[in-house]
């Protein structure tokens, strides 16, 4: 788990994620020209939103609000053909992964 402060709603906020998270974050921000500080606001403001509206007491922390976000995020990216490049589909779910053993042996 990584650390990070953060300004959320003008206040300063720290959030811990393991690695891949901050690097989607940090993969999201970069395609969508934003700070880390202004998605997690949007993330923290929404969140707010959807607790209102939902009459949710007390609700999600942020770190898992993220956690949700940068799936959803990049699922809504993945396509067939996307899926195809990183061979997916082929009885292997952890080709192209953090997970892939392939990938684990050539760091040893």
């Amino acid at each position: 788990m990584i650390a990070r402060s953060l300004v959320v709603a003008g206040r300063d906020v720290q959030v811990r994620l393991e690695p891949s998270y901050w690097e989607g974050l940090d993969e999201i921000c970069r395609r969508e020209d934003l700070t880390a500080d202004e998605l997690c606001a949007d993330v923290q403001e929404r969140m707010e939103q959807q607790n209102r509206r939902l009459g949710a007491q007390g609700g999600v922390s942020l770190a898992n609000a993220l956690r949700v976000f940068v799936v959803g995020y990049f699922r809504q990216a993945a396509t067939e053909r996307g899926h195809a490049r990183a061979g997916h589909g082929q009885g292997d779910p952890f080709a192209s992964t953090p997970f892939d053993r392939s990938s684990i042996n050539s760091d040893a």
